[in-house]
């Protein structure tokens, strides 16, 4: 029995999540990969996923990982999974790794991606995977906000609608801002993120670049813990989520 690391890539726009949602028989990716595999190993499948991501966000660098008896070589496994998958869902990359290898509880950074396309007028060929933001943003601005919320926090007040976790309290090891032409792409680092916490983040830190908020109004969030004092939730679709280490 091998244990199987898969890395996947998605478009999220038509998905429901990642996480399948049992009766509901909605369109998630958990749900079709799954069904993917076992059609391609020829028996039931326990997919342990490193992490989900929410409706309509994108993927380069999931992983998940099972175990099969399956012979198929796994530098071609991707390529016949994938002739079960629709167009918008993909295997890129299939390994074998140790037995106790779990890609959930041994991750040990994940990479996210903001992306921002900061134009007068949308642009359809980008409107898929970076939020328009038609206004001007002062990066600068932003970029000082955001290091202010490094390292330590409580992100009570960062957590999406019916989310419960049992400790809000996470690190955010680094954030990188950078900007080139219109498009302004922002780099999370850390091992986990609570749901939709990158996204309310990215909401206040908007609402910071265009004036309309102080720059410690995400580092005053992290100690008032109120929801109230932070800014709308970005849109889902700029958010993409990179890769996930395991060293």
């Amino acid at each position: 029995m091998r244990n199987i690391l898969i890395t996947v890539a998605y478009d999220g726009t038509h998905f429901h999540g990642y996480q399948d949602q049992g009766p509901k028989k909605l369109r998630t990716v958990e749900t079709l990969l799954k069904a993917a595999l076992e059609k391609t190993v020829h028996h039931p499948v326990a997919l342990q996923s490193a992490g989900r991501t929410d409706k309509g966000v994108h993927a380069l660098g999931q992983k998940a990982n099972f175990l099969s008896d399956t012979p198929i070589d796994l530098g071609n496994f991707p390529r016949v999974v994938n002739y079960h998958l629709p167009r918008d869902l993909s295997i890129v990359e299939a390994v074998e790794v140790p037995e106790d290898f779990h890609a959930r509880y041994g991750a040990k950074k994940k990479h996210y991606k903001y992306r921002i396309y900061n134009s007068k007028h949308r642009n359809g060929m980008l409107d898929r995977y970076a939020v328009h933001a038609p206004f001007p943003l002062d990066v600068e601005r932003m970029e000082r906000a955001l290091k202010q919320i490094e390292g330590f926090h409580d992100y009570s007040a960062f957590i999406g609608r019916y989310a419960s976790p049992a400790n809000p309290k996470r690190a955010i090891d680094e954030i990188t801002v950078t900007r080139a032409g219109e498009i302004i792409e922002v780099d999370f680092f850390g091992k986990s993120f609570l749901k939709n916490q990158i996204r309310i983040i990215m909401g206040c830190a908007m609402e910071i670049g265009r004036g309309l908020m102080p720059e410690d109004q995400l580092l005053k969030a992290t100690n008032t813990l109120d929801r109230k004092d932070l800014g709308p939730t970005a849109a889902a679709n700029g958010l993409i989520l990179m890769s996930i280490d395991y060293e």
